[in-house]
């Protein structure tokens, strides 16, 4: 009798124990299998740190190989956005084996940063720098309330050689029709929509939209205002007379221009010229595409380019209104054989300042390419 309940007292002891070591190895293999992983990755975390490298960004360049030093065209809504993806490069990262009390205590492995591309530009230093400067006296001139911009384009090409703004002290777009916080500098170019007064008498002869008003030139610059050409007019205030509802900008004007004496060639301007690697080789070149054909008659184009080059030869711009307080001048640099265009607007500054700005442009440039031996 008794060493039959020593039996089942052992047998029962068996099962207790057999269901704990079944237990014990079940959890084992719980956390070694189905939940090893996830330990894994935990403990991994807590002994490594991944560091970002930041890649430095490529830089721009002037027409002359040194920095350009332009901030409206460089900067936040300039160049760097537009060509983000070459100048950006790539990061890098480094991988540290860090304590339980997050100490560094070693480098275990680095990817080094890729260098953004440098990319090269037409801007030529001196013509930009004298632009800012003609614009710097009008505003000294004129007060703080006054805008304005220059624009400079190799007739030839379309490649942008000086492209510069000033905003004023605007609030709310004020007499320019802009939006301030997008005017930083050089943009007062490209969104600046005016009625462009006689300066439009290039499209007298033949239609506005032929040369490319209402429409965005395509620069290489976020940000740009597509113009406005009404779909009909008052006769006392049509398109030849350049005032009215037609709207153009600075730019338009000058690719207009330029299409003038270029054959009727209408570019969409550039001011990069090349994308390079930073070991020197050439990612890609950029050149102003051709974006249309002006359609008018050969005898059209002569008269044109007989009435502007008579103007500028005679050491002048065509110098007019574009509306209340504000002007325009346009000339070529030289006269004879135009190698650019200047168009130069004004705001708030008085009915001659925007030809005072020209002046400067005209009499300044040769002087710089006599310097340069061109």
């Amino acid at each position: 009798m008794r060493r039959g309940v020593h039996r089942g007292r052992v047998a029962l002891l068996a099962v207790v124990v057999s269901s704990m070591m079944l237990t014990v190895l079940g959890r084992l293999w719980y956390l070694q299998v189905v939940s090893g992983p996830y330990y894994a990755r935990a403990a991994a975390d807590s002994r490594l740190r991944t560091v970002p490298l930041p890649a430095p960004w490529g830089r721009i360049l002037a027409a002359d190989g040194r920095p350009l030093t332009a901030d409206a065209l460089v900067g936040r809504g300039g160049l760097e956005t537009w060509y983000r993806a070459d100048l950006a490069g790539r990061a890098g990262v480094r991988e540290l084996a860090v304590d339980s009390r997050g100490t560094v205590t070693r480098v275990l492995g680095e990817r080094g940063p890729q260098p953004g591309n440098t990319l090269t530009t037409s801007v030529d230093p001196r013509i930009q720098r004298l632009a800012e400067q003609a614009l710097a006296v009008v505003a000294a001139k004129a007060g703080r309330e006054s805008t304005g911009a220059v624009v400079v384009l190799e007739t030839s090409t379309g490649r942008v050689i000086a492209l510069a703004g000033h905003a004023g002290r605007e609030t709310h777009g004020g007499a320019m029709g802009l939006d301030t916080e997008s005017l930083s500098g050089a943009s007062g170019a490209l969104i600046a929509q005016r009625a462009p007064g006689s300066a439009h008498a290039i499209t007298a002869a033949g239609a506005a939209a032929a040369f490319g008003f209402g429409r965005r030139t395509g620069i290489d610059l976020p940000n740009e205002a597509t113009g406005y050409i009404p779909d009909s007019v008052h006769p006392e205030h049509g398109p030849a007379a350049g005032q009215g509802e037609v709207l153009v900008t600075p730019l338009q004007l000058a690719t207009a221009y330029a299409a003038a004496v270029n054959g009727g060639t209408l570019f969409s301007p550039r001011l990069a010229m090349a994308v390079v690697r930073p070991d020197g080789t050439v990612v890609r070149t950029i050149a102003p595409p051709a974006a249309g054909r002006v359609a008018a008659s050969p005898e059209t184009m002569r008269g044109i380019r007989h009435t502007l080059a008579a103007i500028s030869s005679r050491g002048s711009a065509l110098d007019v209104h574009g509306g209340p307080g504000t002007s325009w001048s346009a000339c070529y640099v030289p006269a004879e054989t135009p190698r650019y265009v200047v168009v130069v607007v004004s705001s708030r500054a008085g009915g001659h300042a925007a030809d005072s700005a020209a002046r400067t442009m005209r009499e300044g440039i040769p002087r710089l390419s006599t310097t340069r031996g061109t």
